[in-house]
């Protein structure tokens, strides 16, 4: 099955959307449901539902489905769970076929709550509607500009990266995710009343426009045996990456009380199956962001794990190297002739070559903030990706440089900005060297900032610290040997 024949296509490519419960009031969540697709230029057609107003945000509204005489693909149903089941029946007679719930209130919210979920259940599986939630957002797709969020947007980046999540924890951080990530599609499974894990699963495995798949699961719904079939046929051909909560009883009880669904895989069962099928899995939300965005920006695997870690601080090389050994990384011996051509560089002594401590070096050859030689100082560094014992990098962000320009030269700030491009298109010929590469913060300041959103969007990925750039390194080899492994049992 390709992807346009799959079900879940209709949810990602919609011609049109109806957006029941569109309210233009700025206070309430639904408000953005709609500003987002207004804004962000959707390529379908919009159509507001709701009884009480006759325009919202300059377009007309319908009371109900049922007075909109066009064909609807999909129905974000964003009115309250005891207005739900109206609405579904109201999809029934109109025959649309695919419908988001976006309400809590259902299997999570007891007795009454559990009658409500079968009610929805048993009518959309007698029409063959196909449900996503209810309790979620979603979903998004950065290639039509498709967002159902609740917070405001106010740009996509588009790239690779597809997400999988099963809660609304990824809601408040879509920005951030926009800002530093490259996206394909998110989809968040809610409740999961009907499309489960194994459907998105099934359907990003097919994506072409999806290069990475990353899934935030609580609870399995789907079929097992078929799921770990899927994640060991996708893994050889697209890196996975799973964070898995609902760990401990307690987080299995807390995952409870907002889904419904009672989490009884057995974890260290899972973690080994994970292992077997070549999945890369995340202990928490930071290592989840940290992996995806590696494996979205990086183009090419290591060829091994003989690792170069660059620092500006003597105290930062040997943090980093410790975490080279914990993580499976082992410290590269670089040839004579890298030698020769960083010696270029070096203060008045021997220093070590890995972990360079290229902020020595700095202080004894940046005296000249040129173009020219700013190309020849970085230029040396590069050279050390062209070294045939060095299979990846991982290096301090050097943003010093511009604050110390700025103090010396009384530079403005776009002229400090063009500077920032200037080293960005020096980090991207080190990337052209097909090696993989990742750099670490420094000075963790606004100007930073700057710089760092500068890179990413060129698919550059910098971490808040060596140890999170070289556990994102790890698992780009990690990945690359369990391939390797998977293909030699074949």
């Amino acid at each position: 099955m390709n992807r346009a024949e799959h079900f879940l296509d209709p949810f990602f490519y919609p011609k049109s959307v109806a957006i029941v419960g569109a309210t233009g009031n700025q206070m309430k969540m639904n408000y953005h449901i709609t500003k987002n697709l207004l804004r962000l230029k959707f390529l379908g057609k919009v159509y507001l539902v709701n009884p009480n107003s006759d325009e919202i945000l300059g377009m007309k509204t319908y009371p109900s489905l049922n007075d909109i005489s066009d064909d609807i693909d999909l129905v974000i149903s964003a009115v309250s769970y005891n207005v739900t089941l109206k609405i579904i029946k109201d999809c029934t007679k109109k025959g649309i076929k695919r419908i988001v719930i976006v309400a809590g209130g259902f299997q999570e919210a007891g007795k009454k709550g559990e009658e409500l979920h079968r009610e929805i259940a048993r009518l959309t599986r007698e029409s063959k509607m196909r449900v996503l939630g209810p309790n979620t957002l979603s979903p998004i797709n950065t290639s039509n500009n498709l967002l159902i969020s609740f917070h405001s947007v106010e740009k996509l980046r588009r790239g690779g990266i597809s997400f999988v999540f099963q809660s609304g924890l990824y809601e408040y951080k879509l920005n951030w995710i926009f800002s530093h990530l490259g996206v394909g599609k998110i989809i968040d499974l809610g409740n999961k009343m009907d499309i489960n894990e194994v459907d998105a699963l099934e359907y990003l495995a097919e994506d072409p426009e999806t290069k990475v798949i990353a899934m935030h699961l609580e609870s399995m719904r789907g079929d097992g045996r078929r799921f770990m079939q899927l994640l060991r046929d996708t893994s050889r051909k697209k890196p996975i990456v799973i964070l898995k909560s609902g760990r401990s009883s307690a987080g299995a009880k807390a995952a409870a009380s907002h889904t419904g669904a009672i989490a009884r895989e057995n974890d260290a069962l899972f973690d080994g199956m994970l292992r077997q099928a070549g999945i890369i899995r995340a202990q928490n939300l930071d290592e989840f962001f940290d992996f995806a965005k590696i494996f979205g920006f990086t183009d090419n695997l290591p060829g091994d794990n003989r690792t170069v870690v660059v620092n500006l601080s003597g105290g930062e090389g040997v943090i980093a190297t410790d975490a080279c050994e914990q993580n499976g990384l082992k410290m590269a011996k670089l040839g004579e002739k890298t030698y020769k051509r960083i010696r270029e560089i070096f203060p008045p002594w021997d220093i070590p070559l890995n972990p360079l401590d290229a902020g020595v070096c700095m202080e004894f050859h940046m005296t000249d903030f040129s173009t020219t030689y700013l190309n020849k100082f970085f230029d040396d560094l590069t050279s050390i990706l062209e070294d045939e014992e060095v299979d990846c990098m991982i290096m301090q962000l050097p943003s010093m440089i511009f604050a110390k320009i700025l103090a010396t030269l009384e530079l403005s700030k776009s002229a400090i900005s063009g500077m920032m491009d200037g080293i960005t298109d020096i980090f991207l010929r080190m990337k052209e060297r097909g090696k993989p590469l990742a750099l670490w913060r420094s000075s963790m300041d606004a100007m930073e900032d700057d710089f760092v959103n500068m890179l990413e969007s060129k698919k550059i990925p910098v971490y808040s610290s060596s140890e999170r750039a070289i556990k994102a390194m790890a698992a780009l080899y990690k990945y690359k040997s369990m391939r390797d492994k998977q293909r030699w049992m074949q």
